[in-house]
């Protein structure tokens, strides 16, 4: 029997501290929503966690970039569709001019409205821009990260669509000939005009399809970043109830078992002076 060392204070005690770890990490998981607050909570779990944190905020950069592509895309598609509308009306002024019934005055009518078309499209082409750069003035590309790697990105190749490379700036309706031969170079214009809008349609659907990708995998993402980070409440209000019972449990044996070292000595020092 020993009264200088109190085992069954010391065990009370170290029920105590762990009742008292277990309260203060529950409380802190459920005052801050997470789980995980610093590393030592869960090594491995913070790191896939921020792994995830990184690639979500890539993503968002992504979704960023790949809007851009869009609409630079969307930009160039209403440019081109009002060209075709144009050409389509250079086409009904030419077929007009091919008619040897027509007076002069009224193939001179013909010749400036086509004129005054040619300059529309030219106008429209030039005013086709984003962020300062022109879109169908001149041939160019432009490259659209759509990826979170490097490399991981989309060309988009832009012609150049004005009258000059479409060889429609020099039309004459002065005689039938030339009105023939204006009406076919209108519809080798349109041609080529139809088929880039076609493929800018289709890199549209492209931005399209990698946006909705980006998209969904932020959510993935985002769903497994909150399984590892996120604080299960109904989990740690259990927690903290028991870990409460345990810590008043383990006060009250410290000192039930103080009380009996006490009562020991007592006893012993009673007998003594007897």
């Amino acid at each position: 029997m020993t009264t200088v060392t109190n085992l069954d204070s010391l065990r009370a005690l170290a029920g105590l501290s762990q009742a008292n770890a277990k309260i203060s990490q529950a409380s802190e998981r459920l005052s801050t929503g997470f789980r995980i607050n610093r590393s030592s909570d869960d090594v491995g779990g913070m790191a896939v966690a921020n792994d995830l944190k990184t690639q979500i905020g890539s993503f968002n950069a992504v979704l960023d970039n790949v809007s851009e592509g869009s609409a630079v895309t969307q930009v160039i598609d209403a440019a081109l569709t009002e060209i075709v509308d144009i050409l389509g009306y250079m086409r009904v002024a030419a077929v007009a001019s091919e008619s040897s019934t027509i007076t002069t005055a009224e193939r001179t009518a013909y010749q400036d409205e086509i004129d005054a078309y040619v300059t529309a499209i030219d106008t429209i082409s030039s005013n086709a821009t984003w962020n300062g750069t022109t879109l169908m003035s001149s041939a160019s590309t432009l490259d659209v990260q759509t990826g979170v790697n490097s490399g991981d990105s989309t060309t988009l190749s832009f012609d150049k669509i004005t009258t000059s490379e479409l060889d429609i700036d020099a039309l004459s309706t002065a005689t039938t000939t030339t009105a023939g031969t204006a009406v076919n170079a209108i519809d080798d214009a349109l041609d080529t005009v139809n088929t880039y809008q076609a493929y800018i349609g289709a890199m549209a659907n492209v931005m399209e399809a990698q946006y909705n990708v980006a998209s969904d995998t932020i959510i993935n993402y985002s769903s497994a970043y909150g399984k590892i980070m996120n604080a299960d409440y109904a989990a740690e209000t259990a927690k903290l109830a028991a870990a409460q019972i345990q810590r008043d449990g383990a006060a009250a044996m410290m000192i039930q078992g103080n009380d009996l070292n006490r009562s020991l000595v007592d006893y012993l020092l009673s007998s003594v002076s007897n």
